[in-house]
C-alpha cells in the first residue's frame, strides 16, 4: 500500500515537473536566486576587506553568564580578520568587550551598532551609558553612542551586552556632532526610494487620467515607495538611540516581512482567478502582524519571525501552484510569474535560514533586493502587455467581427444542405460566400467569382461574374503540386471540391479588398470544410444524404484541422455510452447521447487554426476565441434543432465546458447543467489529458484519473466522476 502511494506521489511530481517545460523554468528561478545571493556575498566580502577609516577594531572580548560583570578568563581578539565567534552564544547570553583608546586631540563620538542588545558602557571604570541594560531583555534600537572628550592619556572602554538575537558588534569613531543621530547611506537610499516612489505615483496618477495604462505603473511605484519605507523603518533603529522602546523592534520588523507578502499579492493579481490565493495572502499577513505585535520576549520574537517566514513561504508556494495551473492553461505571462514565485520562495526560505542562524543583517537585503527583482519583472510585463495591447488593438475588432461571422457560417451550412440539385448548390455557394465577404468587410461588395465543373477531363464554366479567362488548369496543377484543397492569396482564394479521387469543381473568387487577414482565412477555411462535406454527401454519395452523417464528418474534419485525431471522438463516444449505461439510461438513450457526443467540439471548425496550433502562451483575446467554440458549435447545430440527435448535440456543444461548482463559461451550477453535457465533460477532459497536443504532452491514465478525482464536486458531477473512475478501474 505504501509503495503504491509513493509511486502515485512520484508520478504526480514527475507530471508537475516535466510537463510544459517546468523543469527549465525551475532552473531559471534557481539561477536568479544564486545570482542575487552571490551579489550580496561579493559586496559583503569587498566591504569587509576594506574597512572604513573610522572603524574601531582591535577589541578583546569574552562571553559571560553574568550580565554586567567583567568575566574571568583569557580574552579573545576581535578585528576585521577575526570575527566574533558564536559557538558560546547558545549557552552564554552576555558578551563583554574591552579596548584601550589612544589619546585624541579633539573630541570624538564612539558609536556601537548591535542587534537590539541592551548595552552598558564604562569609561575608565565609570558607567557613562546605560541602554536599559538591567530592565529589558531587548531594546528598540541598535544604535548606541557616547561622546569622548579630548584626552591626553589612554582611555579604557568596557562594553557589556546582552545577546537577545544575533552577535552583532560594529564600532566606529566619528568627529563631533550630535551623538544621538548618525544616518547611514542605506537609510538615505531608503528615504530617497520612498520619496521617488511617492513622486512617481503622483506623476503616473496624473498621466493615468490621459492613458489608463499607467495605473499599473502607479502600483509598481507604490511598491518601490513601500520598499523605501521598509528600509527606512528597518534602519531607523540603527541611526539613533532615541527609539529605545522595545516595540520599535516589532514595528520595524513587520514592514520587512510584509514586503514579501505584498509582492506576492502583486504576482497573484496577474491572474483573473486569484481571489482564494489573495485571501490566503491576506490571512498570512494578518497572522504575521498579530504574532509579531504580541511578542513580548526575545524568544517570542524569534518564533514569530520564523512563523512569518513559514507563512510567506506557504503563500509563495500557493501562488506558484496557481501559476503552474495557468501554465497548463497556456495563460499569458504565466511563465515569468511562475519563475518569480519560485525565486521568491527560495529567497524567503533563505531569509528564514538567516534568522535561525542569527544573520539578521542580511534579512533586509533578501526582502529589498528580491522585491526589486520581482518589481522589475512585473514592470517589464506591464510594459510588454501594454505594447501587446497597442499592437493588437485591431485584433480585438477582428475577433468580434469573426465571432459575428459564425452566425453567417451556420446559415451558410444550412443553406448548403437545403440545396436540391447541383445548379442550386453552385448558385447558393457564390451567393452565400459573397454575403460572407461583404458582411466581414463592406468594401468587398463588388467581388468577382466563377465556378467550373470538370467533366470528361474538361472544365465547363457554370457561373461567372466579372472573371474572364480563368486558368482552371493552372489551379488544378497548383492543387496537385501542393496537395491542398484551397489556396488563399492577398486578393483572391480558390476552392477545389473533389468527386471521389478526381476533381469535381473549382470555385474562384477575386478582387478582394485589404487582403485576407488570419480571421478572414479561418472563416473561409470553415466554409470550405462545410462545402466539402455537403458537396461530397449531396452529389457524390446522394444515397447517403443524411444530416447526421454530414455533421459527423464535419466534426471529424474539425478534429483533424485542429491537430487532433478522429480517435478522440470515438473515445468520447465510447466513454459516454458506458457512463450512460452505468447511470441508468436505457440502451437506446445511451446510444443517442453517445452519438451526439461526437459533435461536442464541432465549433472548433470555426476557431482560427493559428490559435489552436499556437505553441506559446495564449493572450486574453485568444483564450476568449478558443472558449467561444462552445457558442460556435451551438450556433451551427441549433439551426437544425428539429432533428432530435442534432438537438442533443447542440446542448452538449454549448454546455460541455460548464463546471459543477458554477465557475464555468455560462456559470450554470450543479443540476442546472444538462446531464448530457455533464457526462461528456468528464469524458472530454479525461481523453484530452491522456492525449498529446501541440501545446502539451500526454498524461498517464493514472495521473488523469487522479485529476478527475481531485476535481470531483468542482469541475465534475460527483456521481458521474465516481462512476467514471470506477469504470476506469474495471477497465
Amino acid at each position: 500500500m505504501m509503495k503504491n502511494k509513493e509511486n502515485k506521489r512520484t508520478q504526480k511530481l514527475n507530471k508537475a515537473t516535466f510537463k510544459e517545460g517546468v523543469l527549465p523554468l525551475l532552473g531559471v528561478a534557481l539561477v536568479v536566486f544564486v545570482m542575487t545571493v552571490a551579489v550580496y556575498f561579493v559586496a559583503d566580502y569587498v566591504a569587509s576587506s576594506y574597512p572604513s577609516e573610522n572603524t574601531l577594531s582591535g577589541w578583546n572580548y569574552l562571553y559571560t553568564e553574568k550580565a554586567g560583570a567583567v568575566p574571568e578568563g583569557e580574552l579573545r581578539i576581535f578585528n576585521s580578520q577575526n570575527p566574533i565567534l558564536t559557538e558560546s552564544a547558545v549557552k552564554k547570553s552576555n558578551l563583554y568587550l574591552t579596548k584601550t583608546i589612544e589619546p585624541e586631540n579633539t573630541g570624538k563620538t564612539l558609536v556601537l551598532v548591535t542587534d537590539y542588545s541592551p548595552v552598558k558602557i564604562r569609561l575608565n571604570g565609570k558607567d557613562i551609558y546605560d541602554n536599559q541594560f538591567k530592565t529589558e531583555e531587548y531594546v528598540g534600537n541598535c544604535y548606541n553612542a557616547i561622546y569622548l572628550e579630548r584626552s591626553t592619556h589612554d582611555q579604557q572602554i568596557d562594553v557589556f551586552m546582552k545577546l537577545p538575537f544575533s552577535v552583532r558588534f560594529e564600532a566606529y569613531l566619528k568627529s563631533g556632532g550630535d551623538p544621538a543621530f548618525d544616518f547611514s547611506l542605506g537609510f538615505y537610499f531608503g528615504a530617497g526610494l520612498l520619496a521617488a516612489g511617492l513622486i512617481a505615483m503622483a506623476v503616473f496618477g496624473v498621466l493615468s487620467i490621459v492613458k489608463r495604462r499607467f495605473y499599473r505603473s502607479i502600483l509598481i511605484s507604490g511598491l518601490g515607495a513601500y520598499i523605501g519605507l521598509a528600509i527606512v523603518m528597518h534602519l531607523l533603529p540603527e541611526s539613533t538611540y532615541l527609539l529605545n522602546l522595545p516595540i520599535w523592534l516589532r514595528l520595524s520588523e513587520i514592514p520587512v516581512q510584509m514586503t514579501f507578502l505584498i509582492t506576492l499579492a502583486f504576482l497573484n493579481r496577474m491572474f483573473k482567478k486569484h481571489i482564494k490565493s489573495g485571501i490566503a495572502i491576506g490571512l498570512a499577513a494578518l497572522i504575521s502582524i498579530g504574532l509579531m505585535m504580541l511578542s513580548f520576549t526575545a524568544l517570542m520574537v524569534k518564533i514569530s519571525s520564523i512563523v512569518m517566514c513559514v507563512l510567506c513561504l506557504a503563500a509563495a508556494l500557493f501562488v506558484a501552484q496557481l501559476a503552474l495551473a495557468q501554465l497548463e492553461r497556456r495563460t499569458q505571462y504565466a511563465t515569468p510569474v511562475f519563475v518569480m514565485c519560485v525565486f521568491y520562495a527560495l529567497m524567503i526560505l533563505f531569509a528564514g535560514i538567516l534568522l535561525i542562524n542569527r544573520f539578521r543583517v542580511m534579512y533586509i537585503y533578501t526582502a529589498a533586493v528580491s522585491t526589486f527583482v520581482v518589481g522589475c519583472v512585473l514592470e517589464y510585463t506591464y510594459i510588454h502587455d501594454y505594447r501587446f495591447a497597442q499592437k493588437n488593438s485591431g485584433f480585438r475588432e477582428q475577433s468580434v467581427r469573426y465571432g459575428n461571422s459564425v452566425d453567417l457560417i451556420s446559415v451558410f451550412i444550412r443553406n448548403m444542405l437545403s440545396c436540391s440539385d447541383q445548379d442550386a448548390f453552385y448558385h447558393t455557394v457564390v451567393t452565400e460566400l459573397s454575403e460572407l465577404l461583404t458582411k466581414y468587410n463592406s468594401e468587398n461588395a463588388d467581388v468577382n467569382y466563377c465556378i467550373a465543373v470538370k467533366k470528361n477531363g474538361a472544365y465547363n464554366e457554370v457561373i461567372s461574374k466579372g472573371v474572364t479567362g480563368c486558368q482552371y488548369r493552372v489551379i488544378e496543377d497548383n492543387f496537385l503540386k501542393n496537395d491542398r484543397n484551397y489556396i488563399f492569396s492577398e486578393t483572391y482564394f480558390e476552392y477545389v471540391l473533389k468527386n471521389g479521387d478526381d476533381i469535381g469543381c473549382i470555385i474562384h473568387f477575386e478582387n478582394i479588398k485589404n487582403g485576407l487577414d488570419t480571421f478572414f482565412i479561418s472563416m473561409l477555411e470553415a466554409t470550405f470544410c462545410g462545402l466539402e462535406t455537403t458537396y461530397e454527401n449531396m452529389f457524390v454519395q446522394s444515397d447517403k444524404r443524411d444530416i447526421n452523417i454530414i455533421f459527423e464528418e464535419l466534426a471529424e474534419n474539425a478534429e483533424l484541422d485542429n491537430g487532433c485525431s478522429v480517435e478522440h471522438l470515438e473515445n468520447i463516444c465510447k466513454y459516454t455510452r458506458e457512463l450512460c449505461l452505468r447511470l441508468g439510461f436505457d440502451k437506446e438513450k445511451a446510444e443517442h447521447i453517445a452519438t451526439a457526443s461526437k459533435l461536442h467540439d464541432l465549433g472548433k471548425i470555426a476557431v482560427p487554426k493559428h490559435i489552436i496550433e499556437k505553441q506559446g502562451r495564449l493572450s486574453e483575446e485568444e483564450q476568449i476565441i478558443i472558449g467561444s467554440h462552445t457558442d460556435f458549435g451551438y450556433t451551427i447545430l441549433s439551426a437544425f434543432a428539429d432533428d432530435p440527435l442534432i438537438s442533443t448535440a447542440a446542448v452538449i456543444a454549448r454546455y460541455h465546458h460548464e463546471h459543477y461548482d458554477g465557475t464555468g463559461k455560462n456559470a450554470l451550477k450543479g443540476e442546472d447543467i444538462p446531464i448530457e453535457a455533464r457526462i461528456v465533460t468528464v469524458c472530454d477532459v479525461f481523453d484530452a489529458l491522456v492525449s498529446e497536443r501541440s501545446y502539451k504532452k500526454a498524461w498517464t491514465k493514472e495521473a488523469a484519473s487522479e485529476y478527475i478525482a481531485e476535481q470531483t464536486g468542482k469541475l465534475f458531477d460527483p456521481k458521474i466522476s465516481e462512476a467514471f473512475i470506477e469504470y476506469l478501474k474495471e477497465e
